[in-house]
């Protein structure tokens, strides 16, 4: 019997085809119909298409080609090529030991320079899976050349080929498919096959093309079972001398007359379709039957005239005349952004535009295809999954994701075998126990990793287990920032009462309550799993030791839950996979860890959680699956030069790259055809994006050649309203950011739907304006209770009163994200912790202690360099802060301390409490190792009045500040109350709106008192901008927030810093 062929441009059409001979039954209701399809997103819409027009289908088997095959070799009981020799997994494992036991003889001498130095076997891995896979290709597409091999008919530039071929071949228990094919269609034809084993009918669907391998296989077996291929074909006329005008151009010229490039769009795009459309029809003429079911798309409007126009084999243009586009045209968008990030909001707001302007579209008329679904994934979870006032929330799904970047559980497995070689670092085994299946099995709660956050900052944890783990890599075997050492530090203080003290070198952890006991157990014996894990990973292993060490992984640190269950089963199956590569293959050896690690990553990012097509919502999804599918809305993201089409990379050894032939694969001409499909596929509109201007100067970035391709067909074809080009008309360049004034001005082609956006716009104006309050009038004053004020209260207010209104009042808090964790230890002190240590260290040298006693003590925090540069760098410090301690006391006095105060003071309406240290016989003393903020002379100023009002006799009035930099004293006051009561009626105003007083931008100008209000105001504007050095307190994002970027030096500005600052400033003098 025939072949039959259906083609047609309208995949709807092919579905009713399909249809119509799907209604005639089978001989048996309990046969499958067998439809072989491309992808399992292609299954999900043919399923429902048939479900819609039978009302119920079921009982469908949809195999992919390899497994048509396979099945068909069943049927006529012939060997089974996927679990025999010559699978790719066991002809990998087969070639290691092969090039293992034959590297060395002459004919192997190209790779004996590559394998040299492959000291792990990665590298003979690699290559062994490289030369798999195209010997895997060559049982489909060249066959002849490997029955050549077989007869000893050597090539001498791939005779290593030959002679390791022949080995496989020797050793194998059965036959390859290349001879297979051969078997099976020589019993076909005559006839030594079971007919009743075949299916009764076989349908190949959407499949864009197919090797020659397969087309005789069906020619074949079309001769014993009805084979119906439905072919989505571009154009109803013939094509098969159609070629681009750049191949033309380069032909001579007795050639050129014998080719023509008829539809420009179909001639560079459609290689992959028009030779395999040529491959089927040259079976035979009795061997094919075709029926011809096309429907032209008609001429409404762009997308439908370029459709129109392959389908008739059409090159408008081509004579000089123009078909006109309507002015309102919308079917074809090109959108030029800076970022994947901007794509996808871009993308965001056009889809909400479409479904308010097309009758009838709903989202899951709607498919955008990825370049790289794992580059767009987060971007959009992040837009999509968000909706704002008047926004609805579009439904969307993300599909062909593989477990590696979609699973939890795969995720945390790799984690854990990142753990061979690594440093183990403080963040890395965070984030690992961070995981939830990882947190499950160690029966961890949020609160729970917040704490051992915490306690991993508090400890200075950094990285290595222990000193053992440092030595093992060359390194000084010190202990410090370890994660034993943070270990034993928790334990001990569990242990002990709080004494700051070291007990057998070990400083005990503060703040340890009895509840973390139970939270610090799991911490330590994730730590003690850990470093069992990584003993045990770095040995080599037979395939079966390493099967048993991944199972035993997973059980230990790895727990599903319910939505989990599914992927850890797979990836069971997965690892369950290895025990059968050595009796197949006959390797026996030992595999190093970097081999088994590259192997379970390159499968767990090949397994497809295959959920998420065609769920009712918009689906996202790579390239291929939904390729050929009708939507009513096709967008294609990711389109950017290099990207695609892919480029063509084959290893230097490989015949098929070498030699091609007509049906060779060919990822570039597949991609093409793929976009070709897509132009055919979208029935409304055609969306196109690509990353086309550089976020950091805005210059231009072409896109992939066929948005430049379509284009130039558009621009030949098609004549614009104004005799506007193509491109200029179909290409939007859009903003860098999404919330830019041209969003939303009328007028503007660009658009936006974003409330937050416009909202973001409008604060970046009312930003730049100081005219534009931040609230319009004074919120709700505090109760009469909240006028106790305690003194710490008080000057933090006067830190930031604009931070202190946000927080306090309104709950709002800058600067509150999570600092990440140190993975090095420390090689210089500075910063934060360079601070405190010197402030200690000075404590000690002032109350008359040994400030070389905390040298045991900063070592065991974790806080000084390793081995003998921490010392160093301790002496230094020890010696700095002596030379200070004696200017100290060189300019307070060196009075007899006295007892601190306690302050309870009635200032009016106020009540303000505290306390007071530091004091002596001569002064009250702020010491500080830093130098003088405004910030610290307006504190000490504050603490200075409360001094004024409670000194008892025998206390002082004076007070002194010392700095590195510079020193100052405040005389006694004697108005102290009432200037304390101003400093307290100013804070209970900045409790009801932003009071306009800043350290900086206040004491400056009020230090300039006396002199012209431009000498004042160009002070105050140089503490509130930006220095060389400094962000000045306009950037700060509190004072942003309550008064823009310009300066707020208004009258009250002014009028709060001379009251609040000339007093201090004429109380203060040089220390």
């Amino acid at each position: 019997m025939p072949l039959n062929l259906y083609t047609s441009n309208r995949m709807e059409v092919l579905v009713a085809a399909l249809g119509d001979t799907l209604c005639r039954p089978l001989t048996s209701a309990l046969q499958s119909e067998m439809i072989v399809l491309q992808s399992r997103g292609m299954q999900r819409w043919l399923s429902m298409e048939l479900a819609s027009r039978f009302g119920v289908w079921a009982n469908g088997h949809y195999p992919f080609p390899n497994a048509m095959v396979t099945g068909l070799f069943e049927c006529m009981q012939l060997d089974q090529p996927d679990s025999s020799s010559f699978s790719k997994e066991v002809m990998t494992w087969k070639i290691i030991r092969l090039l293992g036991e034959m590297t060395e003889l002459e004919v192997f001498r190209p790779l004996q320079t590559y394998l040299a130095d492959d000291r792990n076997g990665l590298k003979c891995f690699q290559l062994a899976g490289k030369i798999a896979d195209t010997f895997d290709q060559y049982t489909l597409f060249r066959s002849d050349l490997l029955s050549g091999w077989e007869a000893m008919e050597d090539s001498g530039a791939g005779e290593w080929q030959a002679v390791l071929w022949r080995k496989l071949v020797d050793e194998a228990s059965g036959k390859h498919r290349g001879s297979l094919k051969d078997e099976f269609c020589r019993k076909i034809r005559s006839r030594q096959g079971h007919v009743a084993r075949f299916p009764e009918r076989i349908a190949l669907f959407g499949i864009s093309s197919l090797p020659g391998f397969y087309l005789e296989m069906l020619s074949a077996v079309s001769e014993i079972v009805d084979v119906n291929l439905f072919i989505l074909s571009p154009t109803k006329e013939y094509w098969g001398d159609i070629v681009s005008r750049r191949r033309v151009a380069g032909m001579p010229a007795a050639e050129k007359a014998l080719h023509t490039e008829g539809n420009p769009l179909l001639a560079s795009l459609g290689t992959i379709g028009r030779d395999f459309s040529g491959m089927v029809l040259e079976l035979n003429d009795d061997a094919v039957v075709e029926e011809e079911l096309y429907v032209d798309p008609g001429e409404d409007s762009l997308l439908h005239l370029v459709q129109s126009d392959m389908l008739n084999l059409a090159d408008t243009g081509s004579d000089g005349v123009r078909r006109k586009v309507d002015a309102a045209d919308r079917s074809v968008h090109i959108h030029s952004c800076h970022s994947p990030l901007r794509e996808i909001e871009v993308l965001h707001d056009n889809l909400l535009f479409m479904l308010d302007e097309l009758p009838g579209l709903k989202p899951r008329d709607i498919l955008v295809m990825l370049t790289d679904v794992e580059a767009y994934s987060s971007y959009i979870s992040t837009v999509f999954g968000r909706s704002g006032e008047g926004v609805p929330a579009l439904p969307y799904t993300i599909a062909d994701r593989t477990f590696l970047n979609e699973g939890e559980i795969a995720s945390s497995m790799l984690k854990l075998l990142d753990i061979e070689g690594s440093r183990m670092t403080a963040p890395q085994l965070f984030d690992l126990l961070s995981t939830p299946p990882v947190s499950r099995r160690f029966n961890l709660e949020e609160s729970g990793l917040e704490t051992i956050r915490e306690w991993i900052e508090e400890t200075n944890i950094r990285w290595g287990i222990n000193e053992s783990d440092r030595e093992a890599r060359d390194l000084p075997a010190y202990r410090e920032n370890s994660w034993r050492a943070g270990l034993d530090r928790l334990l001990l203080g569990c242990a002990m009462p709080e004494s700051g003290e070291l007990f057998a070198g070990i400083l005990p952890c503060e703040d340890m309550e009895g509840g973390a006991v139970e939270l610090l157990g799991i911490l330590a014996g994730f730590i003690d799993s850990i470093e069992r894990l990584a003993i045990r990973i770095r040995s080599a292993r037979t395939l079966e030791e390493w099967q048993e060490f991944f199972l035993a992984m997973l059980n230990e640190f790895i727990k599903a839950d319910e939505e989990s269950e599914r992927e850890l089963a797979a990836i069971h199956g997965v690892v369950n996979t290895i025990s059968d590569f050595g009796p197949k293959s006959r390797f026996t050896g030992e595999v190093q860890p970097a081999v088994m690690l590259s192997w379970l990553r390159m499968n767990l990012e090949q397994e497809e959680h295959g959920l998420g097509f065609m769920t009712g919502a918009i689906t996202f999804c790579s390239m291929l699956p939904m390729r050929s599918i009708p939507f009513r809305v096709i967008a294609m993201l990711g389109m950017n030069d290099g990207a695609f089409p892919r480029q063509d990379r084959s290893p230097g050894f490989d015949f098929i790259a070498r030699e091609p032939r007509r049906g060779d694969r060919s990822k570039r001409s597949e991609d093409r055809y793929l976009f070709l499909e897509t132009l055919l596929s979208a029935r409304d509109r055609l969306y196109l994006s690509y990353v086309g201007q550089s976020v950091r100067d805005n210059s231009e970035i072409p896109p992939s050649v066929l948005i430049s391709e379509l284009l130039d067909a558009i621009e030949r074809g098609f004549l614009f309203s104004g005799n506007e080009r193509a491109e200029k008309r179909l290409v939007v360049r859009h903003r860098l950011q999404a919330f830019n004034a041209a969003y939303f001005t009328k007028g503007s082609p660009l658009f936006s739907y974003s409330r937050e956006n416009f909202q973001a716009l409008a604060g970046f104006a009312s930003a730049g304006s100081s005219s534009v309050p931040f609230i319009d009038e004074p919120i709700e004053a505090l109760s009469e209770e909240h006028k106790t004020v305690s003194l710490d209260r008080l000057i933090r207010f006067y830190d930031n009163p604009a931070a202190f209104f946000l927080s306090e009042r309104l709950g709002i808090r800058f600067g509150g994200s999570i600092k990440p964790l140190e993975e090095r230890e420390p090689f210089s002190v500075g910063g934060l912790d360079g601070y405190y240590m010197k402030q200690e260290l000075l404590d000690e040298e002032l109350q008359g202690g040994n400030p070389e006693r905390l040298l045991p003590i900063f070592r065991a925090r974790g806080l000084l360099p390793p081995a003998r540069h921490g010392e160093m760098v301790f002496r230094k410090m020890v010696d700095e802060v002596k030379a200070f301690g004696g200017v100290v006391r060189q300019k307070t006095g060196g009075g007899a301390p006295l007892a601190p105060l306690n302050a309870e003071l009635q200032l009016g309406t106020f009540r303000l409490t505290g306390s007071l240290e530091r004091l002596s016989t001569s002064c009250r003393m702020q010491v500080r190792c830093a130098s003088m903020k405004p910030r610290d002379q307006i504190r000490s100023w504050i603490e200075h009045l409360v001094l004024n009002v409670v000194a008892p006799e025998g206390y002082p009035h004076e007070s002194v500040l010392v700095m590195q930099d510079k020193a100052k004293r405040y005389r006694s006051v004697q108005d102290a109350p009432l200037l304390l009561e101003r400093v307290l009626d100013y804070f209970w105003e900045g409790q009801r709106d932003p009071l306009p007083f800043f350290p900086g931008a206040s004491l400056a100008w009020a230090g300039k008192y006396g002199e012209d209000d431009a000498i004042r105001f160009e002070a105050a504007d140089t503490a509130w901008s930006a220095g060389y050095l400094s962000s000045g307190e306009g950037a700060d994002p509190a004072i942003q927030r309550c008064f823009g970027s310009e300066p707020p030096f208004t009258d009250r500005f002014r009028t709060i810093a001379d009251e609040l600052l000339l007093p201090m400033l004429a109380s203060g003098e040089k220390a």
